[in-house]
């Protein structure tokens, strides 16, 4: 009966890769406090376990497909912050993530050498223990193109997942305990202190500083009679020639005007917006109108997100905001600011208020940004396309063959194009549902596939391996936080919340972000996570291959 039950499996691996995700999935859930085991974990260890029902064959180009879909969206995402953080505000945050990126290399490199690690390995514990499950797919990229036999790339490839597996739960568990409990008390600082004292320096609250918004806005209605002035006038000519009020709606025949271009009518009815003290005044000079109760004629708020360009400014968009129209959210250089004073060309805001008028107004600040409902595969397929042979270049330096892989080239086509599609918000646009599904299940399926390939070799890989991977996943995990945390404070003189916050992004571990969050009471810390974050993601994920290629 087993033995049937294996052979099914065996012979029909997309059952097993299926199931293999699901129950992972689940497992996932799994979480004790701020830390939680993941779906990559959970995916992983259950991969693990049904490859022990024997040796499964899965074609290469499965994983490869996955994988390839998993990272350049990563680098689709990270693309745009990563560019922004090279600007000169963020210096000190750029020199912080190089680095934690160098002490963790030279600190994994020299353990490596000394205890006689693999590559395979290797690279598993850089992916384990820096959190970055990336780097799985980019090591094993890695060793696909080295000339050894395929049977030592399956051994190596395996020896990645089981280090990996082995090394990542002290990586999460232990770095977050570090920085939320261990690096304040190296630093001697209460962090809950620290975090308001911050605040206050800093004057971060969620006040549109600067801006004046009016609150006074009303809707009011008016029919336009035989002798009004505005009798063959346009919406643009009304709005032009009364200042702080514009036109919303134009009824007529009891019908909404759907192309407000056209010359207004007698007894047309107009729906106009602005604030108390511009209506007194419009009311004051007398237009031949008779007014109406606006009740009796619904409009309806929009949100759109506009890209900021040379044509705005901060009165143009003062304007707009006394028109009944509010700022909901706004990015700068790629964060979230409260200041709308910081806002330049190139920025983001998304505006909330009266449909018509907002579409006609955001043309004197900039256009929307398409938010869109479907992927550009097109888009998304070239840049993937472009990426694979990126990696296919091999450079050998001293008869090291160094290469980026299909994987490394994908994600930095990602961050190319990513970038790209936020200067032409237009084109390539990949909606965050699809986002977060390529991402998902794209390394998801792949390190399931990894899984189930490992499985039938894991107890032995297990016992060679020994404790002593474990112990150097430790210190791969604790020293380039502890000796960055130092650097950052003596030499980059940073304060605590930012030294905290950006080590949380250098190391790309979200869990220590939302606990130091929880501990504080406060998000101010995503602040120097954001521009870090996207480094890390790119230098960690490098790190792999290259460790791979010098161990060699």
């Amino acid at each position: 009966m087993w033995h049937s039950i294996c052979n099914f499996f065996l012979t029909n691996p997309s059952v097993a890769i299926f199931l293999t995700l699901g129950l992972g999935y689940l497992l996932g859930r799994f979480h004790i406090k701020n830390f939680k085991l993941g779906a990559t974990v959970g995916v992983l260890l259950v991969g693990l376990v049904i490859g022990q029902m024997g040796k499964f064959q899965i074609a290469p180009v499965v994983k490869n497909i996955f994988f390839d879909l998993f990272i350049f969206t990563i680098g689709y995402e990270v693309g745009p912050a990563f560019i922004a953080s090279f600007k000169k505000k963020g210096l000190k945050f750029i020199i912080q993530s190089v680095v934690f990126t160098i002490i963790a290399f030279i600190v994994a490199f020299g353990l490596f050498k000394i205890f006689h690690v693999q590559f395979g390995e290797a690279g598993g514990i850089i992916a384990g223990a820096l959190t970055q499950s990336a780097c799985i797919g980019t090591a094993n990229s890695a060793i696909e193109a080295l000339h050894i036999s395929q049977a030592a790339k399956t051994a190596a490839m395996s020896q990645v997942a089981i280090a990996y597996a082995l090394t990542y739960v002290f990586g999460t568990v232990g770095v977050l305990i570090f920085l939320k409990n261990i690096a304040p008390a190296i630093l001697h600082k209460n962090l809950r202190e620290a975090t308001k004292q911050y605040i206050e320096k800093n004057h971060i609250s969620s006040s549109t500083q600067g801006l004046k918004v009016s609150a006074n806005i009303r809707v009011r209605a008016f029919k336009l009679e035989k002798d009004c002035k505005f009798i063959g006038k346009t919406v643009a000519d009304f709005d032009n020639s009364n200042k702080g009020i514009a036109i919303e709606e134009v009824v007529r025949n009891g019908k909404f005007l759907t192309n407000l271009t056209q010359p207004l009518e007698n007894q047309d009815v107009i729906l106009v917006v602005g604030d108390i003290k511009d209506f007194a005044k419009f009311a004051d000079e007398g237009h031949a109108l008779s007014e109406l109760d606006a009740n009796n004629f619904p409009v309806s708020l929009t949100e759109k997100t506009v890209l900021l360009t040379k044509e705005f400014t901060s009165q143009k968009l003062e304007k707009i905001l006394n028109h009944g129209v509010v700022i909901d959210s706004a990015t700068h250089d790629g964060e979230k600011i409260s200041d709308y004073t910081r806002l330049t060309e190139g920025d983001y805001v998304k505006l909330v208020g009266m449909t018509n008028y907002l579409s006609r107004a955001i043309k004197d600040i900039g256009y929307e940004k398409a938010a869109g409902t479907k992927t550009d595969v097109s888009y998304m397929s070239i840049g993937i396309f472009l990426g694979i042979l990126l990696g296919a270049i091999v450079i050998t330096i001293h008869t090291i063959p160094l290469t980026l892989g299909g994987g490394g080239g994908a994600l930095f086509a990602g961050l190319y194009f990513g970038w790209l599609q936020q200067k032409h918000p237009n084109i390539g646009v990949i909606p965050p549902s699809t986002r977060w599904l390529l991402k998902s299940l794209g390394l998801n399926l792949f390190i399931g596939v990894v899984g189930l390939e490992a499985g039938s070799g894991f107890v032995q890989a297990l016992k060679e391996m020994g404790w002593l991977v474990f112990v150097i996943g430790i210190l791969v995990s604790i020293l380039p936080h502890l000796l960055t945390l130092l650097f950052s404070k003596f030499v980059l003189k940073m304060n605590i919340v930012d030294n905290i916050g950006s080590l949380c992004g250098s190391g790309t571990i979200t869990a220590a972000l939302n606990a130091v969050n929880a501990e504080t009471d406060s998000t101010v810390f995503a602040l120097s996570y954001t521009p870090t974050y996207a480094l890390g993601n790119i230098f960690l994920t490098v790190m792999a291959p290259l460790v791979v290629a010098l161990l060699v």
